[in-house]
């Protein structure tokens, strides 16, 4: 690592303290060691150790802003990433494709795993064969209104969501 510059005018001992302290591989008990080594009145050591910290603090506060930074700039890409692949996944199904090998992987797209969500359009309308009883009133039992409009029943107040669709990229 190149040898930063602290923030604050520091005595010499406390700048070997400042290059040790940036790096990252550097045991603590050796920064505890060197703190313990520089000889002066304690009031000069004081002094650095403030402007020690406040270097550091300093450093600390840069970082942080810079990793907001790409966080940001993570989260636009992300986006961006999301919407390409929206955009192909539209565009294979509409030609009627769901597999395309190139020379950089095999673009395809396919039914996304797990269960077709239930929708309840209105829960007023749901016969009270699906409906359990708590006391002082009905509640939908969820797993029978799925497996009976999973087994095709139309059942009014309640439907399937189609499972949506994802693109990969292998």
């Amino acid at each position: 690592m190149a040898t930063a510059r602290p923030l604050y005018e520091l005595a010499a001992g406390f700048n070997a303290i400042f290059d040790l302290v940036l790096d990252d591989t550097m045991d603590l008990e050796l920064l505890e060691e060197g703190l313990q080594s520089i000889e002066c009145e304690v009031e000069e050591k004081c002094a650095n150790g403030i402007a020690l910290i406040k270097s550091l603090e300093h450093y600390a506060a840069a970082y942080k802003q810079e990793k907001q930074r790409f966080e940001k700039q993570q989260a636009v890409l992300e986006n961006r990433i999301k919407r390409i692949k929206e955009w192909y996944r539209q565009n294979l199904d509409a030609m009627g494709k769901s597999k395309v090998p190139t020379k950089y992987g095999v673009m395809s797209v396919q039914n996304n795993g797990g269960k077709a969500p239930l929708k309840i359009d209105d829960a007023s309308r749901i016969p009270d064969a699906y409906l359990t009883t708590v006391p002082e009133h009905k509640e939908v039992n969820n797993e029978a209104l799925y497996e009976a409009l999973k087994d095709g029943a139309t059942i009014p107040g309640a439907h399937l969501e189609p499972r949506g669709r994802s693109l990969r990229i292998r």
